[in-house]
């Protein structure tokens, strides 16, 4: 929840997790090399982290929170991320309805459109129209 107790967005708490890093790194006067190089992970990770293009995660939290002795400040913004996203989560779809047999419109032959694809081509001073359609007959032999 935010300073006025609305519930953040998952964007929102990750933009707040990633400023949450950048600010504990620059109050250390690490480097995200430095800060890197004391979780054991890749600088690049870093950088990618503190500018949203990968996404919390608790290992990171928890490692980058020890390295900047931040007082659990990381972690927390970790937490409000991981329940922005909880929320957000949708819950299981119900199974899709069983489909009934296809059934002919009318007793004896029906024709089923299967594709239908229309072209318009200009050809100067005129147009030519063109369509296809691809047909099934479901109807029985006579």
């Amino acid at each position: 929840m935010d300073a006025q107790g609305d519930e953040i967005t998952v964007e929102r708490a990750a933009e707040d997790y990633a400023a949450e890093v950048a600010r504990w790194r620059e109050v250390r006067g690490m480097s995200k090399r430095a800060l890197a190089l004391a979780m054991g992970f890749d600088p690049s990770y870093v950088s990618h982290v503190e500018s949203g293009r990968h996404k919390p995660s608790e290992e990171f939290s928890r490692l980058a929170d020890e390295a900047l002795n931040a007082g659990k400040a990381i972690w927390r913004r970790w937490c409000d991320y991981e329940q922005a996203k909880a929320r957000t989560r949708r819950p299981a779809a119900a199974p899709p309805a069983q489909r009934s047999p296809e059934q002919p419109y009318a007793t004896g032959s029906a024709l089923v459109v299967e594709h239908d694809a229309a072209r318009l081509q200009y050809e100067g001073s005129s147009y030519r129209l063109t369509m296809r359609r691809r047909l099934r007959n479901t109807g029985g032999s006579r």
